[in-house]
């Protein structure tokens, strides 16, 4: 007999969001060559054909380190609540966080999908939730580290951009420095998360969406019992926070790499490389200043506002596409892939038993 889990809610409204996704990458693309001045098919045809395919090949490489540290990150977060999955299966979590985060509003979709595949593979939901709160808490600090390090050790990549992208820049710093901050409350501050669930479900006693409360209160006060306990096996972690963080720099670091070797493969100079990094580090900074699905289109005014400081419009327009799609477009589409190939073997193996 089928069961209420046996597929994740709302797939319907998911299958919606990536016909969104597709048609608001389109324009996104759309609007970046009809901008950029000298740029044309044809042009970027010849830029392709001409390109250094090792160059082509590492960004590739680096776009499949890019998923597979953020399987790392997971696998060594469950390894440390006691509950270590093999190297495949963190890869559909990872997946599917990338997935789902790309394809939802606010990127609202990714966490509960990829712990939504970890319950199924056996992990307890409390767990899960506190290893994707230390995920993003240490995720969020390792784009700020980048930042900050970039900013310091290259300060004329911020000052490449223009005005408005400055401003993109700073407003999505503060927002990542905030979630850092709200990140690192729900997850050593019990109390405000028990005050934040209980005021969600006062609202819905008052709306009469959810009846018999107290019911509701006494699990809930049972479960925050169970987030306590877990989250104090954090506690004294330090070289295990340590680690994921690094991994944590290390899956950032591959997605900036993508861009850089891309612009290596075009015949881009070794020596602008460092400013080239950093520049793409403040792109990543300034797509959080507005929610998905609408940083994709600040994401790729970003890129090709600070390439033109270094080459042409047109020339900008050819690197900023072609990173895009490494980097993005592909890299979801691959993490589409695995996550149906997952859920078909969870069905599979639901219907033999």
């Amino acid at each position: 007999m089928k069961t209420k889990t046996d597929k994740p809610a709302g797939s319907g409204k998911r299958v919606l969001w990536s016909l969104l996704f597709l048609v608001l990458a389109a324009l996104s693309v759309w609007t970046v060559t009809s901008q950029a001045k000298g740029f044309s098919p044809k042009h970027f045809m010849e830029y392709l054909n001409n390109n250094n395919p090792w160059w082509l090949g590492a960004a590739f490489l680096a776009m499949l380190a890019y998923i597979g540290f953020d399987a790392l990150m997971v696998g060594c977060l469950l390894r440390g609540f006691g509950y270590p999955r093999s190297f495949p299966k963190c890869v559909s979590y990872a997946a599917a966080d990338l997935y789902f985060s790309a394809i939802t509003p606010s990127a609202t979709g990714g966490q509960p999908m990829e712990a939504y595949f970890m319950v199924k593979d056996g992990v307890p939901a409390i767990i899960s939730t506190v290893v994707m709160l230390t995920y993003l808490l240490l995720y969020t600090l390792s784009i700020v580290i980048i930042g900050l390090l970039c900013l310091v050790l290259v300060p004329s990549s911020f000052l490449a951009f223009g005005t408005l992208g400055r401003i993109f820049i700073i407003v999505g710093a503060v927002i990542q420095l905030a979630l850092a901050f709200l990140y690192a409350l729900l997850l050593w501050n019990k109390n405000l998360l028990r005050k934040i669930l209980n005021g969600g479900l006062w609202l819905l006693t008052k709306l009469r969406i959810v009846r018999n409360p107290e019911k509701r209160r006494e699990k809930l006060r049972a479960t925050m019992d169970q987030y306590a306990q877990a989250t104090a096996m954090l506690k004294g972690r330090r070289r295990l926070l340590l680690k994921t963080l690094l991994l944590n720099l290390a899956h950032r670091g591959s997605q900036i790499l993508v861009t850089v070797f891309c612009f290596l493969a075009g015949g881009g100079s070794l020596r602008l490389v460092p400013k080239l990094f950093a520049m793409q580090s403040n792109v990543v900074i300034g797509a959080y200043c507005i929610p998905i699905p609408g940083s994709m289109g600040v994401t790729d005014l970003l890129m090709v506002d600070g390439f033109s400081s270094l080459m042409s419009e047109s020339q900008a327009a050819n690197l900023e596409l072609l990173a895009r799609a490494v980097s993005f477009y592909i890299c979801i589409l691959l993490c589409g892939i695995i996550v149906l190939v997952k859920y078909a073997m969870m069905r599979l193996r639901k219907n033999h038993l």
